[in-house]
């Protein structure tokens, strides 16, 4: 027997095929998979949604309707913006000084240092061995067993940081099982590799989970990795309301604890920093901070 629609079945009817023809044109970012925090992302208003896309030799073309990209800084400064990007007053506010820079490639949203992360090798770190810091890398019974970071600048960086740049470079080669981001942390957990230089927001997370890692944020710093909104030429900043959201708690607690730190100044993060287990890896002590680079565009 037919069962008669009745007029409240019609009105959800009506109102689910409004929604369909609705998404179809929502507002898109487009994210570097794995940067942002889920956390993060899932408030998002509904008349945006994000999009996880993973590349890693070239940018890819943005999918239609692309109005917002969360880039490494590598990649923003490869994409840079062609005009101008406007971005609302209160995102802006409180900003530490060292984010400043990189305004003109986007708004930065997260940051932290890159760490050196060692595999049930204590003993390199006993005994005053952590004093050594990066120097740490060229260990001889860490040869061949070093995984580096693909971007050759922040090994550059790390071969500066050791003492004579060309000479710690060729020496950090001889070390390198390989030269790789993406599966670098894997290799270390599977045991195929004792160390590897990784930014924080891949290492936080294991800390706890993992007591065969180590993590090491040398005393002389480390380069710093970015992640940074981009506006897209035809597009526009999400709302105010969800780029401020990483400012409060509980959000804010969520995202140090995935390794994701927004860039602001020290007594805004202050109490839910005190939360978290290993504080000093998300916001470095301000004279190891001093001590941290970007790596921005190298000057024509």
């Amino acid at each position: 027997m037919r069962q008669r629609l009745t007029r409240r079945h019609w009105m959800l009817l009506a109102g689910s095929g409004l929604l369909a023809a609705c998404s179809g044109t929502s507002q898109k970012l487009v994210v570097q998979q794995g940067l942002v925090p889920s956390a993060w992302l899932r408030r998002l208003p509904r008349s945006w949604r994000a999009e996880s896309l993973d590349w890693r030799q070239s940018l890819p073309a943005w999918p239609s309707g692309s109005r917002c990209l969360a880039l490494t800084d590598g990649w923003a400064m490869a994409n840079q913006p062609l005009a101008a990007q406007a971005w609302p007053q209160e995102a802006l506010d409180g900003l530490l000084p060292l984010a400043q820079p990189l305004l003109p490639f986007g708004l930065p949203v997260g940051f932290g240092p890159w760490l050196l992360v060692l595999r049930n090798r204590r003993d390199l770190l006993a005994g005053g061995g952590a004093e050594r810091g990066w120097s740490l890398l060229l260990d001889p019974s860490l040869r061949q067993q070093v995984v580096l970071p693909a971007s050759a600048r922040v090994v550059e960086e790390i071969a500066r940081r050791i003492g004579d740049p060309a000479e710690s470079l060729a020496r950090l080669r001889q070390q390198a099982l390989g030269f790789g981001d993406h599966d670098a942390l894997t290799l270390l957990l599977h045991g195929d590799a004792q160390a590897a230089v990784l930014p924080s927001r891949a290492v936080i997370p294991q800390l706890s989970r993992d007591t065969r890692l180590q993590a090491l944020l040398p005393e002389s710093g480390a380069p710093l990795w970015w992640a940074l909104l981009q506006q897209t030429a035809q597009g526009e900043a999400p709302p105010v309301e969800w780029l401020l959201n990483p400012r409060r708690s509980p959000l804010l607690d969520q995202l140090l604890r995935a390794g994701f730190t927004p860039p602001l100044d020290r007594p805004r993060l202050q109490a839910a920093l005190a939360r978290q287990p290993h504080a000093e890896l998300l916001l470095p002590p301000a004279e190891v901070l001093q001590r941290c680079t970007s790596l921005l565009p190298l000057a024509p």
